[in-house]
C-alpha cells in the first residue's frame, strides 16, 4: 500500500499513528500473513492485546500492532496463557531495560524447559505405543 492509499483509508494523516509509521494492514492481511482466522484477531483485540485504529467498521493495524500480534502468536504457540501473553507484550514494549530483558529471558527459558519435558514424555508415549502395536 503506498502513502496516498494510506492517506485515503485513514483520512487526515496528521492524526494517525499508522500514517506516521507508514504501514497499515487490514484484518485480512494479517490473518493471511499469520495464518489465523479473523475471529482470532478480533479475540486478541477484545482482550486488549492489539488495538487497531478504525476507519468506520474497518480495522486498521499499524506496524506496531503487527509486531504485537507476532509476539502474541509466538507466545501462544509456546504455551503461554492469555495473561502471560499480555505480560510479555508489556515487557517487549519496554524492551530496552535490562530487567525487562531478564524477565523475558526467564519466561522463555522456563517455557523451553517445560516443552522439553513434554517432548520427552511424548517420545516415551510414542515408544510405548509402538511397542504395543508390535505386540499385536
Amino acid at each position: 500500500m503506498n502513502n496516498s492509499e494510506t492517506q485515503e483509508i485513514l483520512g487526515d494523516p496528521s492524526h494517525s499513528k499508522e500514517a506516521a509509521l507508514g504501514m497499515v494492514y487490514k484484518i485480512g492481511d494479517l490473518a493471511r500473513e499469520f495464518d489465523v482466522t479473523l475471529r482470532a484477531l478480533r479475540f486478541y483485540e477484545d482482550r486488549g492485546l492489539v488495538t487497531p485504529a478504525r476507519s468506520g467498521t474497518t480495522r486498521l493495524y499499524s506496524e506496531e500492532d503487527r509486531e504485537r500480534l507476532r509476539i502474541a502468536l509466538f507466545c501462544k504457540r509456546i504455551g503461554l496463557s492469555l495473561g502471560e501473553i499480555g505480560e510479555m507484550l508489556d515487557l517487549h514494549e519496554i524492551e530496552g531495560t535490562g530487567s525487562s530483558l531478564d524477565k523475558i529471558r526467564n519466561v522463555y527459558s522456563s517455557q523451553l524447559k517445560s516443552l522439553r519435558v513434554q517432548q520427552q514424555e511424548t517420545e516415551k508415549t510414542i515408544s510405548d505405543l509402538e511397542a504395543a502395536i508390535n505386540r499385536l
